[in-house]
């Protein structure tokens, strides 16, 4: 599904990624490792075209990603950074974000109390402000905003590095029930131990601007 050829990139004179290359299936769940500054988190951002690559390419079903117009793109591959930005105005209005853009019907709130539940955030009411939630709360509800698009790929970066033994474990169970219900595509960066005891991960290291495979 994604397709990662030769991909370079350098802050002003300091390269960070080396002809890296990489192939990922559909319904892959790939997690990347490396120490601090190695790369990781810039691949992802390259992934969400946040950045552009110096040289190389990156596919999607075998289509150069910068033919893609960015909307569409961003509705394929979602992006939840580490640190969750909520915009100001309620849980509802944060929900509702996503639709104003695709031009789909918005749920109604019957529907985002659900969803709401699917992330155990069911005590909090749709009108609450949520610039005003723990960051556990705000790291499940930009999970949510995010598959609420129903994307193809989900790209995590150190989703559980800011939050508690319990919130981590509630974000990543989310993504487990996604997995298991589509054929989602997972790249995930973090250093720590992640709970997907019954789901094999496929390893990578980052090393020198390069990801090694890791049985």
């Amino acid at each position: 599904m994604l397709h990662i050829d030769q991909l370079s990139f350098a802050y002003k004179e300091t390269p960070v990624l080396r002809d890296l290359s990489l192939q990922v299936a559909r319904g892959d769940a790939v997690l990347i490792r490396g120490a601090s500054g190695c790369g990781k988190s810039t691949l992802l951002r390259l992934l969400a075209r946040l950045e552009a690559p110096q040289r190389g390419s990156i596919l999607l079903d075998g289509i150069d990603v910068t033919t893609i117009p960015a909307p569409a793109y961003r509705r394929r591959v979602a992006y939840l950074q580490q640190l969750p930005v909520m915009v100001e105005g309620s849980i509802r209005d944060n929900l509702l974000l996503a639709f104003r853009y695709a031009g789909d019907p918005p749920p109604d709130d019957g529907d985002l109390r659900m969803q709401l539940a699917e992330v155990e955030l069911q005590d909090i009411t749709l009108d609450a402000a949520a610039t005003e939630l723990s960051v556990g709360q705000k790291q499940r509800l930009a999970l949510l905003r995010l598959l609420s698009m129903h994307p193809d790929v989900l790209l995590l970066d150190e989703p559980t590095a800011s939050l508690d033994s319990t919130s981590a474990a509630q974000l990543m169970n989310v993504v487990k029930r996604q997995l298991d219900a589509h054929a989602l595509t997972l790249l995930i960066v973090s250093h720590q131990d992640l709970p997907f005891e019954e789901r094999r991960l496929r390893l990578l290291h980052m090393r020198e601007g390069h990801l090694e495979e890791h049985a």
